[in-house]
Parts: structure tokens; sequence; C-alpha cells
């Protein structure tokens, strides 16, 4: 058995506040790259599922940017560190590894020969630095500035110009190669956010936290225009500036939460979009790119909207994902895939994409879900459960159920919920009218420290894990729970339950990565050999048919365990960078995972 993946659903960017979110873009125009974490995402704008990640960047990434040849792509971190990878194959073969500044990176772009690189963002000695991809040698110096550098743009025809734009409210404007500065253009008055080269190389655009957008010949740097509405471009910062591929059109993107298209010979303005979300600060637009395909726009919020690339501006729909990390999910019957993330929203996939819920205003953090006869139950931080059905989510549909204490972990089984927290053991009991009234809830401690729970397909046998590496198994009936006994072959913390389809057996998770699996019947150890991992067990999960467990865990990896053949076993390596949180089966050969990355994956079996 091998596990071959087969779809990645992406997470969308994590914001700064103030701070222009780059976005790139393939050569053709139908992938965005950009920064999650420590992984880059390159995303297909049309399939959902056609995204590919590269995680291999030791620290928080911020930005990512792909050669016009389209072979490699150039990303770097917060510590200053640039990595450049080929994107051709499938293994992301390092190319090159810099160490271009002492601090975060925050913009970088290729030339138009895909020979160098221009890195700026906030360093000790040097705001700036140019190199060759292959060998890292200096191209130049990018002096000038005397605060931190927030954007670089280079003209992709020769004799090339660079310029760059910064938090002293100056753009630089530099001749190459090799590069060398040239002069110092002061309209702006406040931060310059985001600067941007025509791709006929004719003109460049600045934006800066002024509201002002400047229009600069290409090959001198002498200001052109001031594009503007009334007195300024927008009511507010301009986070980003991006040009058509024909170069004739230009579009800016601001804090008012619009995004504009300007006519460049007429200076004048065709047409706006705006977002329509009722939290100001998250109809923020803080990113731009045009490609041949869509003009994509990114709100702070995390949506990236994507408009048709022309004047007509029509909504062509919106791509979502979790902007941190997903830490559990859970599937119904409709092949609806609901992921909760710690950025206090549940994000459904099907066949349409991905939607969220909350739609507007998040939740605390999410700590776990799981699916009941017709809604999916989530357990928050605020001490709440919430029900959220995937065919009517409306935000002022949810159901909210209050619990004893800060959840731990819980379990779902048709209308009964179990839930760990630190007072004790929960019962909560759904009403059968859609899902959306509780009918009850008890609560009893009655294993102390406990750290997981899981039932049977009938609710009625409940085992629950502790800290002291020993499971508890209990007859729950009449809203009571009767002690059954104790399994005790645990050597550490136990993390992660699962029942067997037939209860038969029960797969125990320990903090230690080790596996252990336990006859119910016999009370007693059946299977020990399952220690392949090397951290903590996150989850476990059975197939349909009860052959087979999937496992998740902290070092990335999931495996596939066989119980017949206790020592074959499937493993898919670094399936999610940070730790893999959560893995199930969806049908007899495909599996789900989710991890710190924030990206759901689909993993088949052969």
């Amino acid at each position: 058995m091998s596990l071959q993946l087969v779809g990645t659903y992406a997470p969308n960017p994590t914001n700064v506040r103030a701070r222009s979110t780059k976005l790139g873009a393939s050569p053709q125009g139908d992938r965005i790259l950009y920064a999650q974490g420590r992984t880059v995402v390159i995303r297909h704008i049309r399939d959902e599922r056609a995204t590919t990640l590269y995680a291999q960047h030791a620290q928080p990434v911020t930005v990512a940017r792909m050669s016009p040849s389209g072979f490699y792509v150039a990303s770097a971190d917060i510590t200053g560190k640039v990595r450049v990878w080929d994107i051709a194959g499938s293994e992301q073969m390092l190319k090159l590894e810099v160490q271009a500044l002492a601090g975060r990176v925050h913009d970088l772009v290729w030339d138009g020969e895909s020979k160098r690189i221009l890195v700026v963002g906030d360093g000790r000695e040097k705001y700036a630095h140019a190199f060759l991809f292959d060998t890292g040698s200096s191209v130049g110096e990018l002096n000038g500035h005397s605060k931190a550098v927030n954007s670089v743009a280079v003209r992709s025809q020769r004799p090339f110009r660079a310029v760059t734009g910064a938090d002293d409210c100056s753009v630089m404007f530099y001749t190459g190669v090799p590069f060398r500065y040239a002069r110092t253009l002061s309209h702006h008055t406040r931060f310059v956010q985001d600067v941007a080269y025509a791709p006929n190389g004719t003109t460049f655009a600045s934006a800066g936290a002024d509201g002002r957008v400047f229009l600069y010949d290409g090959q001198t740097g002498n200001m052109q225009a001031e594009l503007s509405v009334a007195s300024t471009a927008h009511a507010g910062t301009v986070f980003a500036v991006s040009y058509s591929p024909d170069s004739a059109l230009m579009a800016t993107a601001g804090a008012d939460g619009a995004v504009r298209i300007w006519d460049i010979a007429k200076r004048a303005l065709l047409s706006e979009w705006r977002s329509d979300e009722q939290d100001r600060v998250h109809a923020q637009q803080v990113g731009l790119i045009w490609t041949r395909e869509a003009l994509i726009s990114l709100s702070f919020s995390g949506v990236l909207v994507v408009l048709e690339p022309d004047t007509s501006m029509q909504l062509r729909g919106m791509l979502r994902g979790p902007t941190m990390s997903v830490v559990d999910l859970a599937a119904d019957g409709n092949q609806i895939i609901a992921a909760a993330s710690i950025d206090g929203r549940v994000y459904l996939y099907g066949k349409q994409g991905a939607d969220r819920v909350p739609k507007e205003h998040a939740w605390p953090s999410l700590l776990r879900i799981g699916c009941a006869q017709r809604a999916f139950v989530v357990a928050a931080l605020d001490n709440t459960l919430r029900l959220v059905s995937s065919a009517s989510n409306a935000d002022d549909e949810i159901v909210s159920l209050a619990v004893s204490g800060h959840p731990r972990h819980m379990h779902v089984c048709k209308n009964q919920v179990f839930v760990v927290t630190d007072k004790g053991i929960d019962v909560v009991t759904i009403g059968d009218q859609d899902d959306k009234a509780s009918s009850g809830t008890s609560s009893q401690v009655l294993v102390p420290q406990a750290t997981c729970i899981t039932s049977d397909a009938t609710a009625a046998l409940v085992a629950i894990g502790s800290e002291d590496a020993r499971v508890r198994l209990f007859r729950y009936e009449k809203a009571s729970f009767h002690f059954l006994g104790e399994l005790a072959s645990g050597r550490s913390s136990i993390t992660a339950l699962a029942f067997s389809p037939d209860a038969s057996l029960l797969a125990v998770g320990e903090s230690s990565g080790k596996i252990l699996v336990y006859d119910i019947e016999a009370q007693a150890l059946k299977l020990s050999q399952w220690v392949f991992h090397s951290a903590r067990i996150h989850s476990l999960h059975w197939s349909h048919d009860g052959a087979h467990v999937v496992s998740a865990s902290l070092d990335t990896h999931i495996y596939v365990w066989s119980v017949a053949q206790p020592m074959q076993k499937a493993v898919f390596k670094n399936a999610h960078a940070g730790g893999t949180n959560a893995a199930l089966w969806i049908d007899e050969r495909t599996i789900v995972s989710a991890g710190a990355d924030g990206a759901v994956r689909e993993v088949r079996t052969l």
C-alpha cells in the first residue's frame, strides 16, 4: 500500500495591520503566489484543489515570486533569508540560499531575464540587496533609504531600472546593471507601501499611506502625473498597485475597501469595486495582482476577491480558506468536509469550493469539530458549542450551547456530544428538530486530568484517556456513566482515541508518538507495533471496514496502519508544516488531512 496526494485546498494569507501583503503570479497568469506561515502557497485561480505548497523555510515566509521563465520561485522569510527553488519538477530542489538581509524581507522581484533578484526589507546594515539567482553574487548597491523598504520593482526591458518605496516616505530610482543610485523621488508625505513597473517598461507607479498614487516615466524617473479622485486616489492608505498585462490600465487597492482601475493615458478613473464586508477593517484591500486570467484583490479578512480583468470589474468569485492552523476535521454524509481553524471560523469544502462560517465576525479560537445527524458541532475557547449546518449557515441561524468549562476534547456521536472540560465530562444531547436545540446537559467528574474521549457508533461504550497514560472504559446509559474497566499498557499521556466500527478494538495514541490497539472484550493489549511516529499523536480514525487506521501526528506525517498485518504501513511524509492535526477517511480509499499550515489535503491509497 502507498499514499498519493490527489488535491490540496489552499490556506489564505494572514495579514498584518497597516502593511501591504505581496501577491505574485505565474507568467501564464493562471496561478498566484503568497506566503502563509512557513509555507509558500502556489494556488490555481480556477481549480480549488490544484495547489502546490513549499514548506522548507525554517521561519515564517513573507513573500514569494515566480521567475518570468516559470522555472524557479524565490521566497524570503522574516530572518532575511532568501531561497530559490525549482518549480518545474515535483521535488522542489533548492537552487540557492542567500542571507540577503539581517531582518525581515518585505518584498522581492526578479528581473526580466530571470537572472537577478532584488530584495528589500528591514535590515541592520542595509535595507536592500541585489544578487544573481544562481551564484548569489552582488549585482549592485540599492542604497539611499534611511528606514525599512516596503516594496521594489524592476523594469523588464534593457536598459534596466529599479525603484524602491520605503517608510522614509521616499521612492528611490536606480539604474542598472549593476544597480546604482540615480535619484530620490519625494512626492509622498507618508509611508510608501507599494511600487510597480508597467510590463512594457514605459511607466512605473508608487502608492502610499497618504492615499496618493504617482505615475513616473519608466526610463528617467520623472514624475508624470498623480492619479486622484478629488484630492487623493483613495480615502486612506493605498496598499497595492498593479498594471494590466497590456500596460494600458492600472489597478489600485486601498484601506477604504475599494479596488479602482485607472486609464494610464488619460490619467482617469474608469471603474471601481468596493467590498461589502460590514467590518471596515476587514474590508480593507491590502494586496493586489493583475494577471491574464483575473484581477485578484486581498481583503484584510484574508478573502481573495477574484474580479474580471477588465473595466467591468464583475465579481467572478471569492477564494476562501483558513488564515491560521486547522485544528480538527469532520465530514458528513454529503461529502462536505468541515475544517475548524484557530482563526475562529469553520471552513466547509464541497464541490462548489470553500465557504466559511461565520461570514462576518469570527468566533474565539476553535478547538474541535464533529458531525451530528444534520449539523457540525464546534467547540470554542469561550466554553461554548455551536451548531453549524452545511445546508443553511447564515450567521444569525447558528445556535450556541454552553458547557461547564474550558473544552479540551470533544467527540460527537449522532445526537450525543461528549466534551472533556477542565471541570469534568459534559454530555450534551442535541434535539431532533434540525439539530438546533439542546434537550439536556449533564456534567460529571469521572477521570482526573482527562485529555480525550471517544465512543462507539451507538454512544453506549465510552473511552476516556488521561495524563496518567491510562484509558478508562464506561457504559453510558440513561445519562449516567458506569465503569467497566481500565486499560493501563500506556507509557505516556493519552492524546487520541478511536473505536473500530464494530467497537471490538480501541486505538490509543500517546504523546510519545506510540499507538496501541486494545481488544475491548478481553480488555487486553492486541497490537503494540505501531511506533513509527516520533511525536504526539493528534488524531486516529478507522477505515469503514475496520481494516486500517490513519494517524496524524505533530511530526507532520500521516500513517496508514494495517490491523491484519501490524508491520505493514503506508506513510505520507511532511503532509503539513508545523504538524498534522487531523486525518480521517471519507470513503474506502480517500483520506483528508489538515494541519498547522492551514491546508486541507486529500490523499488516496494505492
